[in-house]
């Protein structure tokens, strides 16, 4: 089982290196997006690696240890691209050349055959792909302070390379590492209204003057919220155009709306929430190109961006149509005193 030794010792070595480079760009987008590869850029890249590899594993010159890799990284990239029997008959040419590869046993976990990874995993004398994978296991699951430790751990023996394809994942780990139970809100790529609302309420101090401190249901918090007018726009009167529901996905304008009424309410400032629509009525373009002077939430959006609530995506524009992810809307919060 001695397997990493062996193929530090057989010719080659180096293009498999370049190969499980190549592999880790395509394996950390498949996490990230928790599916297959759908980036047409990435596609194109995956395809080509197989065939390459596919070309490298018809050299008849080549040792038992790199074959077994060859194939066992060919099947974790089948695996990827959601081709999953072809992935299997990969795993299994890559047994009969040699047993004992690491990326095989991460094969064989992927795809189910394997159902003791933990304790095969013992049998390793460099288990530093093994702790990788286990990170991997652990941010699907979503127990990030898990994934943390090992990714950290298997970053300090492992090429460089693999902390730059996979450090994204890393540092996302750390970020969520203190979600609750699993799927946690902070763990959200897209939140409704109603999820907007109670991530805010993990912090009391913050929605105290509607709650009282007391555990609502998700149906009365959302009442008390909505009767407060935080969902609504001070820029121009709540319409049937501009007014949300609970299940309404929380764009960066929403966001601003919610918050600079959730800023002034905590100031005591309800009367200053509209001043720039006041400052700006006799000017001709909005400062903000994506934000019209007639936009319901121009205040939101300018008062939040003056306070540093929340920020310009790219120092001219707002982003006002984009989605708003549970850490993006967690940081802004964050911001609120």
């Amino acid at each position: 089982m001695q397997d990493d030794i062996a193929l530090d010792n057989i010719a080659g070595n180096a293009e498999i290196s370049a190969f499980e480079s190549r592999f880790s760009e395509i394996d950390s987008a498949y996490f990230e997006a928790d599916e297959s590869i759908k980036d047409k850029n990435l596609l194109r890249k995956a395809e080509l690696l197989l065939s390459d590899m596919e070309k490298t594993s018809e050299n008849p010159a080549l040792k038992n240890a790199f074959l077994a890799r060859l194939y066992a990284l060919s099947g974790c990239l089948a695996f990827d691209l959601g081709k999953k029997s072809l992935a299997k008959k990969y795993y299994e040419s890559s047994s009969s050349a040699f047993k004992g590869d690491a990326r095989a046993l991460i094969l064989a976990r992927r795809l189910g055959i394997e159902k003791n990874f933990d304790e095969k995993t013992k049998q390793f004398s460099d288990k530093s792909l093994l702790v990788l994978e286990k990170a991997l296991i652990s941010y699907s699951s979503c127990d990030y302070a898990k994934a943390l430790a090992s990714f950290d751990e298997a970053f300090l023996s492992l090429e460089p390379f693999y902390r730059r394809f996979y450090g994204g994942l890393r540092d996302k780990s750390w970020q969520l590492r203190s979600a609750e139970g699993g799927k946690g809100l902070l763990s959200l790529e897209k939140l409704s209204v109603l999820q907007m609302i109670l991530l805010t309420n993990q912090n009391p101090d913050l929605l105290y003057n509607y709650t009282a401190g007391k555990e609502l249901s998700e149906k009365d918090l959302y009442k008390k919220i909505a009767g407060s007018g935080l969902l609504n726009p001070v820029s121009k009167s709540l319409d049937a155009e501009n007014a949300v529901t609970k299940e309404t996905s929380v764009t960066r304008l929403i966001a601003a709306r919610f918050l600079w009424n959730l800023y002034n309410q905590r100031k005591n400032t309800p009367h200053l929430a509209a001043k720039y629509s006041e400052a700006y009525k006799n000017k001709k373009r909005s400062p903000i190109l994506d934000v019209r002077l007639d936009s319901p939430d121009f205040d939101a959006v300018l008062g939040c961006v003056e306070n540093e609530i929340m920020n310009l995506e790219d120092g001219i524009e707002f982003g006002a149509e984009k989605e708003v992810s549970g850490i993006e809307f967690n940081e802004s919060l964050g911001k609120i005193k």
